[in-house]
């Protein structure tokens, strides 16, 4: 309903706007009046139902919100994504990881993961 109001107002500004122009009347000051008051009406409207959308999107986050302060999940209580294999309570390696292959015990590292293509 919305969208097809911003569509009527902004077909029938253009539509009046070419008439006028391919009728040579833009000069007209009677014209120039309607164009200017399609042209207010037009973007008044895009305000007014921009603003109602930004009303309704506040409540419904609201009303979100606190459906899941009932329901008990807060951000704490959520599982964090890990794959299958990691344990939370799993004790991590520590000290010099290998990228696999032949490579020189001067280019081990601490704590990052292998580089394929990289040196």
């Amino acid at each position: 309903m919305k969208s097809t109001l911003k569509l009527f107002l902004v077909l029938i500004t253009l539509i009046v706007i070419l008439i006028a122009w391919i009728t040579r009347q833009l000069g007209d000051p009677h014209i120039r009046i309607l164009i200017l008051i399609l042209i207010s009406l037009t973007i008044a409207v895009f305000f007014i139902i921009h603003v109602m959308e930004h009303r309704e999107e506040r409540r419904r986050n609201a009303r979100l919100k606190t459906s899941s302060e009932r329901k008990g999940t807060s951000p704490t209580m959520r599982n964090p994504k890990r794959s299958d294999t990691f344990h939370a309570l799993k004790e991590r390696k520590s000290g010099l990881t290998w990228g696999g292959g032949n490579i020189k015990a001067s280019e081990a590292t601490r704590g990052t993961r292998r580089k394929f293509l990289g040196k």
